[in-house]
């Protein structure tokens, strides 16, 4: 039986759909290219800051597990500082491109996919269409707000490796 989110959390979530829905609405709201950078600005501030509590409890989740597996001598440990170090100069450039490319990838298409949702709107505002980029705006809203409401762990906990 899935359990309901803390009230923090489905406020949160209900925050951050609102902030989507005033984000990707503000060509219809507001004219001014500045005005526009500006609120998308603060918009994506408050965006940020609703998912802060959930990434300090993944923080602290995190922590919690390294504890637990510090303290049990059967699970397996990774020095990841041992592990880069003995990597060699070519490697560790390697890692560090390769990390930097899927960051720059990421970037890349979500500008991509910005422009095309904002050139959409203005195509069907010049279409005679009312509220061009609000429409779909709620629908973006409205996601945001059930994926924020996703559980994120599994309903049961996963199986132990079987070990060697």
């Amino acid at each position: 039986m899935p359990s309901t989110p803390p009230v923090s959390r489905v406020l949160n979530a209900a925050v951050g759909g609102l902030a989507a829905t005033a984000y990707y609405a503000a060509p219809d709201l507001i004219r001014s290219r500045a005005g526009r950078g500006w609120a998308k600005a603060a918009l994506t501030a408050v965006v940020i800051a609703t998912s802060v509590p959930d990434m300090r409890r993944g923080l602290a989740e995190v922590r919690a597990q390294r504890e637990a597996d510090a303290q049990d001598p059967e699970a397996e440990q990774v020095d990841w500082a041992a592990m880069w170090g003995s990597m060699s100069p070519g490697g560790r450039a390697s890692a560090v491109g390769a990390g930097a490319a899927v960051l720059a990838g990421s970037v890349a298409s979500v500008v991509a996919i910005e422009r095309a949702v904002f050139r959409r709107g203005e195509r069907r505002r010049a279409a005679g269409v009312r509220f061009a980029h609000t429409r779909p705006a709620l629908v973006w809203g409205v996601l945001t707000t059930v994926v924020a409401l996703l559980p994120d762990q599994p309903s049961a906990p996963p199986r132990p490796l079987p070990r060697a």
